[in-house]
C-alpha cells in the first residue's frame, strides 16, 4: 500500500513537471521584451517582518498585485485568493457565506492587514480550527497587494501560523485622483465604489467606499438557492504623514455585511470597526523601529446568537544591522481578546510575546536565519517556538532555500467555553460541552524550495513541505451509542501533511503571458486509535492555469482552477470528486479617463462544491465602467 501511494506521488509530480516544461518552450509570434522585474525580485515584508527580496527569502512566497485585483472585479477576498497555487478556499457556496483560507492543507492561517492580526479568538464556525472569515474582513478597493507566505511561521507570529500567513497591504495616497466604478450582473448584482486619494507635501490620504448587493445565487444546475442574498458596505481611510524624523500612519476600516444565508454558521450580520496607528522611524543608517497600536471590533449576530469581539493590540519592533553580516530583528507583541457571547458569556484572554530573529550572511551567497519566539498565554500558559532557515543564491538565476520550525495552534474560545447544550431530534439526543482543559496543538513544519529564472522571459519554482501536529483538537463523540451522542473537544487528533508545489510563468510575447501551477497535498488526520484518513476539505491535486493578454487599450485574463482526488466525508457525498472551473476578465480602455470591463466566473456553468454538499455558484457575470478623474 505504501509503495502504491509513493508511486502515485511520483506520477503526479512527473505529470506536473512535464506540463510545465512544455510551457517553458512555447514561443510567441514576437520575441518578448525583457521583463522589468521578475517576481523573485519583488520586495516583501511578511516572511521576515522586514523588507526582503523574494530571491533572498527562505520561504515560499506569492504576491498578488493591485493590478491583478483591479482587473478581476472580485466579490470578496476569497475570490481573489482562489487562483493562488497552494491556497484552497473553504466556503458554504453563496457569495456572502463564510470563506476560510487553507494553506498547504491547513486552516490554521494568520490573516493580517498591514501587519495587524485579524484572526478571531472564538473561531468562525465550521471548517475545523479556522479563525478568519475572508468574506467579512474588509473591502477590496484599497488593497495594494497581498503577500502569501506558505509554511509555518509561529516563531515570528505566534499561534495559528501553522499553514502560513496572508498579509493584506493597503494603498496610500500618491497622487490627487478620484476613481468611480459602477457595475451590475446576474443574481441581481449591483456594485458602486469610489476611491479618492491625494498628497500635499508630506501628507497623503486614501479613502475608499464600496457598496455591493447580490440576490439569491444559482448553482451550476440552474437551481436557485434561497436565502443567500447579501448586502455589503465597506469604508476605509488611510492617512500618512511625516512626523519628526519618522512616518505616521493612521488607518480605519468599517465593514457591514448582512447575509440572508441560514448556512453561514448562524451569523447573519457582521459589523466591523477596526483602526490602527503605526509610527516608523530610522534612527540611524543601521537602525529603525516601528510601533503599532490597534483595535479590531467585530459584532456578529443573528436572531439566535450574538458574539461581540474586541481585540486590542500593541507591537514594538526594532531592526539593527550589526556590521556587514547580521540583521537583528526583535519585537514585543501584546494582545487582549475580549468577547461578549450569548452562548457562554463574557470571556477574555491576554497574550504576551517576545521574538528575535537574526539574518546572518555567512558568505556572499549563503545566509542563515535563526529565530525564536516566547509566548505567555493567559489560558494555556507558556510556549516557545524556534525556527531556522537557510538561503543559498547559487547564481543570478537560481536560489535554494530550506526552513524548519516548531508551530502551535491555540484553542478557540468556542472550544474552551461552549456551554452545556442538549438537542433532541426524534429518538436521538445530541449533547455539546466545551473543554477548558484543552492544550494547544503543537508540532513542526519544514519547507524546501528552488526559485529559478530559465531565461529573460521565463521563471519557475518548486517547493516541498512537510508538517506534523500532535494534540490536535477535534470534537469527539464520547456518548454511549449513536442515539445518545455527547460531543466534546479533546486533544486526541494527530495531523500530518506533505506536498509539492510547482509553478512556471512565461512572457510568451510582449503582450501575452501564461502560467501553470500544480499542487499535490496529502493532508491526513488521525483520531484516537483509528487510522489516518484524508482531510475531506483538501483535494490531493490542484491545477492553476492562466493566460493574460495586455496592450495599451485591452487586457484579457483567462484562469482555470482544477481539483482532483477529493474524498467523501463520512456523512455527505461530494457532488464530484474532481472539477475544472474557468473564469475570464476583459478590460477595455475607452479613453484616458474611462474603462469598461466584463468578468465572467464559472464560464462553463460547472456544477461543483467547495465544501461537502454546499454547491458553488454557476455562471455569473459582472459588467461595468470605471472612471478616473
Amino acid at each position: 500500500m505504501k509503495k502504491m501511494k509513493t508511486t502515485k506521488k511520483r506520477n503526479a509530480l512527473l505529470y506536473a513537471m512535464v506540463t510545465s516544461a512544455l510551457l517553458c518552450h512555447i514561443t510567441g509570434g514576437a520575441q518578448a521584451e525583457e521583463q522589468d522585474q521578475f517576481s523573485f525580485d519583488q520586495v516583501v515584508i511578511t516572511a521576515n517582518r522586514v523588507p526582503t527580496k523574494i530571491s533572498e527569502t527562505a520561504a515560499n512566497v506569492t504576491v498578488i498585485t493591485s493590478e491583478e485585483i483591479e482587473k478581476g472585479n472580485y466579490h470578496n477576498l476569497g475570490d481573489i485568493l482562489k487562483h493562488t497555487p497552494g491556497v484552497n478556499i473553504g466556503s458554504y457556496g453563496s457569495p456572502g457565506s463564510i470563506s476560510a483560507p487553507f494553506i498547504n492543507g491547513s486552516e490554521q492561517v494568520i490573516v493580517m492587514i498591514d501587519g495587524r492580526r485579524m484572526n478571531m479568538p472564538n473561531g468562525i464556525g465550521g471548517f475545523g480550527s479556522a479563525t478568519t472569515n475572508l468574506t467579512g474582513l474588509v473591502g477590496i478597493e484599497n488593497i495594494e497587494r497581498i503577500e502569501i507566505v506558505k509554511g509555518g511561521r509561529s516563531a515570528l507570529y505566534g499561534a495559528d501560523a501553522v499553514g502560513g500567513v496572508i498579509n493584506i497591504i493597503t494603498k496610500k495616497g500618491e497622487k490627487n485622483q478620484t476613481t468611480v466604478k459602477v457595475a451590475g450582473g446576474n443574481w441581481d448584482g449591483r456594485n458602486l465604489s469610489m476611491t479618492n486619494q491625494g498628497k500635499e507635501g508630506d501628507f497623503g490620504w486614501y479613502f475608499s467606499a464600496d457598496k455591493k448587493h447580490l440576490g439569491n445565487y444559482t448553482d451550476g444546475s440552474g437551481k436557485t438557492v434561497d436565502y443567500t442574498g447579501v448586502d455589503q458596505n465597506a469604508y476605509t481611510l488611510r492617512l500618512d504623514n511625516k512626523v519628526g524624523n519618522g512616518d505616521l500612519t493612521v488607518s480605519y476600516e468599517y465593514f457591514n455585511d448582512e447575509n440572508e444565508s441560514k448556512a453561514a454558521a448562524e451569523y447573519d450580520k457582521i459589523r466591523q470597526h477596526n483602526w490602527d496607528i503605526t509610527y516608523k522611524e530610522s534612527t540611524s543608517a543601521t537602525t529603525d523601529y516601528q510601533v503599532k497600536v490597534y483595535q479590531n471590533a467585530s459584532h456578529r449576530f443573528s436572531e439566535s446568537s450574538d458574539h461581540d469581539v474586541r481585540i486590542k493590540g500593541f507591537n514594538y519592533q526594532i531592526n539593527s544591522k550589526l556590521g556587514d553580516k547580521h540583521m537583528l530583528s526583535s519585537g514585543i507583541d501584546w494582545r487582549k481578546d475580549e468577547i461578549q457571547s450569548s452562548s457562554y458569556g463574557n470571556k477574555d484572554n491576554t497574550v504576551k510575546g517576545l521574538y528575535l530573529q537574526d539574518r546572518w550572511d555567512i558568505a556572499k551567497k549563503f545566509s542563515l536565519t535563526p529565530g525564536f519566539r516566547y509566548d505567555d498565554n493567559g489560558v494555556y500558559g507558556k510556549s516557545s517556538t524556534p525556527h531556522v532557515a537557510a538561503n543559498y543564491q547559487a547564481s543570478d538565476r537560481t536560489t535554494y532555500y530550506a526552513s524548519w520550525g516548531e508551530v502551535f495552534h491555540a484553542p478557540r474560545f468556542d472550544d474552551l467555553y461552549w456551554p452545556h447544550q442538549v438537542n433532541t431530534y426524534g429518538s436521538k439526543t445530541y449533547t455539546y460541552d466545551g473543554n477548558p482543559d484543552l492544550k494547544p496543538e503543537t508540532g513542526w513544519s519544514m519547507e524546501f524550495g528552488i526559485n529559478h529564472k530559465f531565461d529573460d522571459t521565463t521563471e519557475g519554482k518548486i517547493a516541498y513541505f512537510k508538517r506534523k501536529l500532535t494534540d490536535a483538537i477535534t470534537w469527539k463523540d464520547i456518548g454511549k451509542n449513536v442515539n445518545n451522542q455527547h460531543w466534546i473537544p479533546s486533544n486526541v487528533d494527530k495531523q500530518k501533511a506533505d506536498g509539492v508545489e510547482l509553478q512556471v510563468s512565461k512572457q510568451l510575447t510582449p503582450v501575452l503571458k501564461g502560467f501553470v501551477g500544480f499542487n499535490y497535498v496529502d493532508a491526513q488526520n488521525k483520531s484516537g486509535s483509528a487510522d489516518y484518513t484524508q482531510d475531506t476539505n483538501i483535494p490531493k491535486k490542484t491545477w492553476n492555469i492562466g493566460v493574460s493578454y495586455a496592450d495599451e487599450k485591452v487586457s484579457v485574463d483567462v484562469k482555470g482552477t482544477a481539483a482532483f482526488d477529493r474524498t467523501d466525508p463520512k456523512y455527505y457525498k461530494y457532488i464530484e470528486k474532481s472539477f475544472w472551473v474557468w473564469d475570464a476578465d476583459v478590460n477595455w480602455k475607452l479613453s484616458k479617463e474611462y474603462t469598461t470591463f466584463l468578468t465572467v466566473n464559472n464560464i462553463f456553468d460547472k456544477y461543483y462544491d467547495g465544501y461537502a454538499s454546499y454547491p458553488r455558484g454557476g455562471r455569473n457575470y459582472v459588467i461595468g465602467v470605471k472612471a478616473v478623474f
